[in-house]
Order: structure tokens, then C-alpha cells, then sequence
């Protein structure tokens, strides 16, 4: 490959690079516009000044405004030439200085439009392929056209393109006089295209040939500024809040951890306190009972008998102790309408000290049932 053809491909690389990334701006911050609230977009893709240029077949006429409303300021004929006589006066400088941005509607006689079908691969560099095969599409070479285009309709696996052409022929013409007349479009259009205006109009002119380095360059620049300052607060102010909510809470947190534990400090004692209640009343309740027993047994058992040991085990009793007539406690002891079943619990052994007989008897609270 010779120099010329390198050149021609770094060129065509140069042009398909930027325009991605002109694309990828105007995705980027249709995105970021998408995060704020609806009237804050508004404004945002609102703001600044338009000067629209509609041109007709042999005349220009000049609005200015917003994309909703916009007064006619100036209409003019082109001559032979290509120059626009009448347009250099005072107040429409003015009005040019006064423009965020130059915009250049192309009558839509002037446009060929055709939706085609491609597949879904091409989708990543429809510039290219558009670009290298427009003499297939269309009656026109790539170099004989500016054109633009959009996804009309996405399918499995294809894509459906609308494609929109306008010969260079008739807008370089145009170009070239309103250059001569210091203005320099951003965007050639369709009128139509401003309906649906969202900050990423189709655009038939190349990214090469757009003005983006004068006031509407700059606007694009405070727009993202703003754009960004607005996201920082929707989304920072929250988080500092909650950053603010933190530090005040682990500030008090030994507070209330020194209050959680004279809590639990004061809980253990008060369960401490309820369980020695409760034993008390339980010791309340028994007393009347153990003491009408032992009364009872006082009352039964004979002189020559008494007890070493008496236990309470709730539901039945054990008593120990000497006697000389050992085989005639059981039937006294059942006498008792608060025992039954009175038995031995072990043998009888003697003790030759005292001459007498230990036992160890144990007997069934016949009142068991009904103890608390």
C-alpha cells in the first residue's frame, strides 16, 4: 500500500474513531441527564440560546430561540455564489454572538431515506459498514454524501437501520456561505428530527466538519458540569447524611452500652430477688403442713420412740430414728390421714447401746396431690 492509500486509511480510522466517541458522549450524557428529575432535564437540554437555519431551495430563513419556540429574525436569498447578501448587520451579529449553538434544517425533499436490514453484529460499526457499502444502499458513493442514521427496530439477530442521505453537492454550498457569514452548524438535520429532540438529534453532518469548539462547546462543557454537580448532590448528599447519622450514633454508642449494662445488672438482681421471693412463698406454703405433720407424729408415735432424721421429700417422707417396738410404728404412723403407705426403707438393725431398735420408715404425702 503506497503513502496516499495509509493516509486515506489513517483518515478514515481518525473520522470513525471520533465519531464514536461523539456518540459515546451523547449516549453518556443522555444517560447521566436520565438520573436527575424530568424538569431539571428540561432545563438542562434547554438551556442556552439556538439559532435555527431552515433552508429552502434558494433561500435561508434564520430563527432564534429555543427548539419550542423560536422568532424569525432574518430571511435571505443566496446568489450565484453561494453568498448570502443582506445578513451583515449589527443586530444579526447580535443574535449570532447571542447562539449556544447553529443548527442547519435540511428541506426533506433534499433526503433520501431507506430502512435496511443488517445484522445484529454490525450494530458496533454501522458507521463503517455504512459507510464502505453506500454505493450499495444508495445511487451515491460515500464521498459524494454526508448521512446519518438510526435503529429503527432491533430483532434476534438483525437490525433494522434507518438510513438518511443528502448529497454534498447541495450542502457544502450552504456550508461554505454561512462560513463566509461567521456561522458554522454543530448539526445538519431534518426539522422533523427537532420533535423528539433528547440531546442526541440525528445529525447528517460529520464530526469532522462540526463546530465544537466555540460557544456551544463550551455550553456542552458547563452543561456536563452541571449535569455532574446535580448527580453529586442526588447521590452524595444522602450519603453524607447517612455518614453524619453513623457518627452521631457510634458517638453515643458507649452511652448506651454503659446503660445496656446497668440493665442487665439490674435484671440479674431483680431475678435474683423474684427467684428468693418465690422460695420464700414456697417455704411459706409448706410450713402450715410440715408442722400439722410433725404434730401429728408427736402425737403418735410412743415415748419410748423418737426421731433422728425427718426429710420432706415433697411427695413422700422419710423418718429415722430408735424404738423398742419397731414392728408397731407402721400401723401407728398409718393411723395418720396425712401419710400412707408406710414402709421400710432398709432393715432394722439394733444398737446395744440404748438397747433399741434404728429404723428407717418411709411414708407417701397422702396430700400430695393438692400441695401447691
Amino acid at each position: 500500500m503506497n503513502g496516499r492509500g495509509n493516509w486515506a486509511l489513517l483518515g478514515s480510522r481518525a473520522r470513525t474513531l471520533t465519531a464514536a466517541i461523539g456518540r459515546f458522549y451523547s449516549w453518556w450524557l443522555e444517560e447521566l441527564l436520565g438520573l436527575i428529575p424530568e424538569r431539571w432535564q428540561q432545563r438542562l437540554r434547554r438551556r442556552g440560546n439556538l439559532l435555527l437555519i431552515d433552508a429552502g431551495e434558494q433561500s435561508l430563513s434564520f430563527r432564534f430561540g429555543s427548539f419550542d419556540s423560536a422568532e424569525l429574525i432574518a430571511s435571505v436569498s443566496m446568489n450565484e455564489e453561494g453568498g448570502l447578501p443582506g445578513l451583515a448587520s449589527e443586530q444579526f451579529d447580535a443574535w449570532v454572538r447571542k447562539a449556544a449553538q447553529v443548527i442547519l434544517l435540511v428541506p426533506e425533499q433534499r433526503v433520501l431515506r431507506k430502512v435496511i436490514a443488517l445484522p445484529a453484529a454490525t450494530e458496533q460499526s454501522l458507521d463503517n459498514v455504512l459507510r464502505f457499502e453506500m454505493d450499495r444502499y444508495t445511487p451515491f458513493t460515500s464521498e459524494q454524501v454526508y448521512f446519518g442514521y438510526r435503529i429503527a427496530a432491533r430483532e434476534r439477530e438483525r437490525i433494522q437501520v434507518e438510513l438518511l442521505v443528502v448529497q454534498r453537492d447541495y450542502i457544502d454550498p450552504l456550508l461554505a456561505g454561512l462560513a463566509h457569514a461567521n456561522l458554522r452548524p454543530s448539526i445538519v438535520t431534518l426539522a422533523e428530527a427537532l420533535g423528539g429532540w433528547s440531546g442526541a438529534t440525528l445529525n447528517l453532518l460529520p464530526a469532522s466538519s462540526r463546530a465544537g469548539q466555540g460557544e456551544w462547546g463550551r455550553n456542552r462543557r458547563v452543561q456536563t458540569a452541571v449535569v455532574l454537580l446535580v448527580l453529586v448532590l442526588v447521590i452524595g448528599w444522602p450519603l453524607y447524611q447517612r455518614q453524619q447519622t453513623l457518627n452521631r450514633l457510634q458517638g453515643e454508642l458507649p452511652q448506651l452500652k454503659a446503660r445496656a449494662e446497668q440493665s442487665r445488672v439490674v435484671a440479674t438482681e431483680l431475678q435474683r430477688l423474684e427467684s428468693g421471693r418465690t422460695f420464700l412463698r414456697e417455704q411459706q406454703q409448706q410450713a402450715p403442713r410440715l408442722l400439722l405433720l410433725l404434730d401429728e407424729l408427736t402425737g403418735l408415735l410412743p415415748d419410748h420412740t423418737w426421731l433422728a432424721r425427718f426429710e420432706d421429700n415433697g411427695n413422700s417422707f422419710r423418718l429415722d430414728g430408735e424404738s423398742a417396738e419397731v414392728s408397731a410404728l407402721i400401723s401407728l404412723l398409718e393411723q395418720s390421714p396425712l401419710l400412707e403407705n408406710v414402709r421400710f426403707a432398709s432393715p432394722v438393725t439394733s444398737n446395744p447401746h440404748t438397747e433399741k431398735d434404728r429404723f428407717s420408715l418411709v411414708a407417701d404425702n397422702s396430700q400430695a396431690e393438692q400441695a401447691p
